[in-house]
Formats: structure tokens, C-alpha cells, sequence
């Protein structure tokens, strides 16, 4: 199904050539003048009436583009996100587009659209938004699956593999592979991080590779990690091995 495009860009084709042709007239009827000027009616008399003649087709395309610009459809289309019209040569139908000004797609059926609804996401809090049409929504701050409430009998859809954000209820342990060369920097930090004195943390240094935490969760694992590399030294996250 081809595309349905937007008024302001086909009145800007529109522009642009008539602006073409516009140019060309005037360039071409400047020079008709000048040769009929200071040539007369010599050898160059034919050229002249030649470029005035192509200036009066110029010219008449020019005009002939401004009058399509100014009878381009403008069907509006307003956004219920922004509430912003996005004006459309003609009118859609199930295909839904994407507002210009907030860069949401509008949710659209049969011609009409559709109004929007709020949900929370139960991971971050964030507000996220959704339609009739929308089968499958991902929160927009934390990239969490949010459940969608399915007519009875509907199946649910199944979003592929690494789409969505899949918390990971194992425990994780916080290994120091590597102290780096900063040690009084990451001595600092590790007194804040593990809440020990700097003899103590000196003593863990020295027994590397060591491990700091043990039954974290694995995003605040990669956290801490991330923060112990600003130091100069390379941590690692490793699933806590349960005992049987």
C-alpha cells in the first residue's frame, strides 16, 4: 500500500520547482531585454525573442506549480498524545503515522483515532502509553514488558527472544579481580561501598582476587562494577553458586 504523504511536503515539492522555473524565467527575460537593448534587432535579435519566449513558459510553469501548492489537500489529523494536526493529502485509513511533532505513531482504524490510555510501569513507575490496537507494550524508560489486559479467549503474543528486559532472580556475588594502580582512590570507595575502616579494606586488597558482596541482585552487581572500574580496578559479577 503506498505510502500517504504529508501536505507540507508535497506543497514543498511544489515550491521548490516553482522556484525553479520562477528563476529561470526571470534569468531568461533579464537576458531577452538586455540583447533587445544594446543588440537591437542584429544577428542576436533571434536569440533574444527565443529567451523571451522561454521566459514566458517558465514563468507560466512557476505559477502553474503555485496554483497546485494551493490546492493540495489538508486533511487533519490530530495527535492525542501532543495534540498537534498533522495534515495528510488524503485521508488513512488502518495504516497509523508518525506525528511530526511528538514523533509518536497515531493509532488509527478505519479513518478515526483512536484515543490513548495511561499505564504505569510496574518496574520504574514510569507512565507509558497505549491503544485498542496495541498488543504488546514496552515501557519507554526501563524497556520492561507491561502487561496488557487480554479480551477472553484472545491469545496472548509473544514478544522475541531479547526484546524485553527479563529480570534475573539469581543471586550474584561481587569478585575484585584486579585492584588497578589507584589504591588509595579505590580504597575511598570501597570504605563507602562495603562500610569498612582502611586497614580493613587494605587487607581485602592484598587478597585479590577477593570477594566484596555476596546475594545481590545482578543489577546492582553490574552497578557496583561499573563503579569500581571509574577506580582503575576490574571487578566482576558472577552467579552466587547455591550449596546443596
Amino acid at each position: 500500500m503506498p505510502k500517504i504523504q504529508r501536505s507540507s511536503d508535497v506543497i514543498e515539492v511544489h515550491s521548490e520547482k516553482a522556484i525553479f522555473y520562477l528563476v529561470g524565467g526571470i534569468v531568461a527575460g533579464a537576458a531577452a531585454i538586455l540583447l533587445l537593448k544594446y543588440k537591437g534587432t542584429g544577428e542576436l535579435a533571434g536569440l533574444a525573442i527565443m529567451l523571451g519566449l522561454a521566459a514566458v513558459a517558465l514563468t507560466g510553469f512557476g505559477g502553474y506549480r503555485i496554483f497546485r501548492a494551493g490546492k493540495v489537500n489538508r486533511i487533519a489529523i490530530k495527535c492525542p498524545f501532543c495534540f498537534k494536526n498533522n495534515d495528510l493529502v488524503e485521508a488513512p485509513q488502518n495504516d497509523d503515522i508518525a506525528c511530526l511533532a511528538c514523533n509518536r505513531m497515531i493509532p488509527l482504524r478505519d479513518g478515526e483515532v483512536l484515543s490513548v490510555s495511561q499505564v504505569k510501569c510496574g518496574f520504574c513507575q514510569g507512565l507509558n502509553y497505549y491503544s485498542d490496537k496495541t498488543e504488546l507494550l514496552l515501557c519507554e524508560s526501563c524497556n520492561h514488558e507491561i502487561p496488557l489486559h487480554q479480551e477472553d479467549g484472545a491469545t496472548k503474543k509473544q514478544l522475541p527472544k531479547g526484546f524485553a528486559v527479563i529480570d534475573d532472580s539469581q543471586s550474584y556475588e561481587l569478585v575484585l579481580v584486579d585492584p588497578g594502580a589507584k589504591a588509595e582512590d579505590l580504597v575511598s570507595a570501597l570504605q563507602k561501598m562495603l562500610a569498612l575502616n582502611r586497614n580493613q579494606v587494605k587487607d581485602i586488597l592484598d587478597q585479590c582476587p577477593v570477594t566484596l558482596l555476596q546475594g545481590i541482585p545482578k543489577m546492582k552487581c553490574e552497578m557496583l562494577s561499573a563503579q569500581i572500574s571509574t577506580h582503575g580496578a576490574k571487578a566482576e559479577s558472577r552467579v552466587l553458586q547455591q550449596s546443596s
